[in-house]
């Protein structure tokens, strides 16, 4: 779930110092190795991995095209847009704004402070809900439509990717946020599902009718602990949606809405996956596991070995 748009702070200007080691003429090589020492030196971990993304994402190019490019010098306009760019990544911008898209399922994906920036661990959903459908038409010995839900959809990409991987579905996507849904409805277009996915602003299922309409749920709720907000990581606590992160005083606010909402509209035998926090494997079980509503509740593990994921089905 997306959150209001985070207000944007001044423009950063690159120092003196930025600009004397990162000079007009200097060869790719070079720059790539100043890029990265800068980086380290604002506390970023992954400096050389970023100082490449940075400089791919200025030419245009992948991997080969960066080492081809090595001696080259950086023409003059994309020098000042890498340090523009250097400068707000050292306020500890997320990357991924700065570029103005992300990776996720091999596929570039637009993102800006509207929504949340797509992280790995939620490929695990896209992952079970594959797994889900090609078991159950095994089973049955035959393709199907299947009716599929995103709620919170942010950027789109639950919503985008699973429409893709599964040409005969029909997606509906939410989200409360009419920036997120703006945006999310560019990456279907970008990726070619916009005809199969419907957008809805809805405050998780308000906007829904009472009728058992899908077959299949995806979620990735506002998960964390409120007091624990502050101790996040400066890219997210200071740029990411704080309304797609804050989960309430136990971070199960939203989580304990959707086990409650959900029931009208999951078809019987239906499956919800549903992200939450490494540490909230017993509540969120619980929680599910003892409303009558549901069965077979489980919680699967992310490829760190952490618990990750809520799978059940709807009786």
């Amino acid at each position: 779930m997306s959150g209001d748009l985070h207000k944007a702070g001044p423009v950063v200007e690159p120092d003196a110092g930025m600009a004397a080691e990162l000079p007009p003429g200097a060869r790719l090589s070079e720059l790539r190795a100043a890029l990265a020492n800068r980086l380290r030196r604002a506390g970023i971990e992954e400096d050389t991995f970023e100082a490449d993304l940075l400089l791919r994402w200025l030419l245009g190019c992948d991997r080969a095209g960066l080492v081809l490019a090595a001696e080259q010098p950086l023409a003059e306009t994309r020098r000042q847009r890498l340090l523009a760019a250097l400068a707000r990544r050292e306020r500890r911008e997320p990357l991924a704004y700065i570029m103005g898209e992300w990776e996720f399922w091999s596929l570039p994906f637009a993102v800006n402070p509207a929504v949340l920036i797509p992280r790995p661990e939620t490929e695990l959903l896209v992952e079970q809900a594959l797994a889900f459908v090609r078991l159950t038409e095994t089973a049955a010995g035959r393709q199907r439509s299947w009716r599929i839900l995103d709620l919170g959809t942010g950027s789109g990409i639950l919503a985008v990717v699973l429409a893709r991987e599964l040409p005969a579905a029909r997606v509906m996507a939410l989200d409360r946020s009419p920036a997120a849904l703006a945006l999310a409805s560019a990456n279907a277009r970008r990726h070619g599902v916009a005809a199969r996915i419907s957008f809805v602003g809805s405050d998780w299922l308000s906007a829904l009718a009472v009728r058992p309409a899908f077959d299949l749920v995806v979620a990735n709720p506002p998960y964390v602990v409120r007091r624990d907000l502050q101790t996040l990581q400066p890219e997210v606590r200071n740029y990411e949606p704080r309304g797609a992160l804050d989960g309430g005083e136990q971070g199960l606010d939203d989580i304990a809405t959707i086990a409650r909402q959900l029931p009208a509209v999951l078809a019987s035998g239906g499956l919800l996956l549903m992200e939450i926090g490494w540490d909230q494997k017993e509540a969120v079980a619980g929680l599910f596991a003892h409303d009558p509503a549901y069965r077979q509740v489980e919680i699967l593990n992310d490829l760190a070995g952490l618990p990750r994921v809520l799978r059940c089905r709807r009786r």
